[in-house]
């Protein structure tokens, strides 16, 4: 398998696409209007709203604009960054990577490590990988970012090694790269739980695509603007 395509199990099977680490305007550091996400992301079965410290455009989409949507928060932990999945309120920054994690957990969220080991971002590092993983902290493991150009091997196999599932997202921060890179499920997950059972048994179709994207210009400070499409 190349790094263009790359999956868990081998062949390609039927079945659901899905990206699970996107950013819409909200984020700050993105431009994406909710308009322009919704029509890009319109060609996937299920997308997570990861903003940065922000939950207002995943209700939005799905309410408004007929999404299908997992509503999530990118937080920077002070320690790196983890998503939280499912989560209904947002978890403050800078408590660090195990508290973070605890509150995730405590809104019956799942645990989604972002980009690992990519030190050019704000990575948790292999060392914080194992740790969380040892403490049973982590649910999902990214292991294909669209911003990177290779699949991370080491933090795929640290996930294997303790049986957690792997995949591959776009981390769009403009409305092109949605989809980029995705994974690939059986069927539609019914929660949180169901959703990391499906990615057991998924795989991950990986792809570079970074677009350049305007960031001189800041449209919010995440969780603090009122909502705006």
């Amino acid at each position: 398998m190349d790094e263009g395509e790359s999956g868990t199990h081998g062949n390609a099977m039927p079945g659901i696409r899905i990206d699970l680490h996107t950013h819409t305007y909200r984020s700050g550091d993105a431009k994406t209007p909710l308009t322009e996400f919704a029509a890009f992301a319109s060609q996937l079965d299920l997308v997570a709203v990861t903003d940065h410290h922000d939950l207002r455009a995943a209700a939005i989409l799905q309410q408004d604009y007929g999404l299908t949507v997992i509503q999530g928060e990118e937080v920077n932990t002070g320690q790196g960054e983890v998503i939280g999945l499912y989560v209904t309120q947002l978890v403050p920054r800078l408590l660090g990577l195990e508290e973070t994690c605890r509150r995730i957990r405590s809104q019956h969220g799942l645990v989604y490590i972002p980009h690992p080991t990519d030190t050019t971002r704000k990575a948790i590092g292999l060392t914080g990988l194992v740790t969380l993983c040892s403490m049973g902290l982590v649910d999902i493991v990214e292991v294909g970012n669209s911003k990177s150009a290779l699949v991370d091997r080491d933090a795929e196999g640290i996930a294997h090694s303790f049986g957690i599932p792997v995949t591959a997202a776009s981390d769009a921060h403009t409305a092109t790269a949605i989809g980029s890179s995705y994974t690939t499920i059986a069927r539609s997950p019914v929660d949180a739980p169901d959703l990391v059972q499906l990615l057991l048994e998924g795989y991950y179709h990986h792809q570079p695509y970074d677009p350049a994207r305007e960031t001189h210009t800041t449209f919010v400070v995440p969780g603090t603007a009122v909502p705006n499409a």
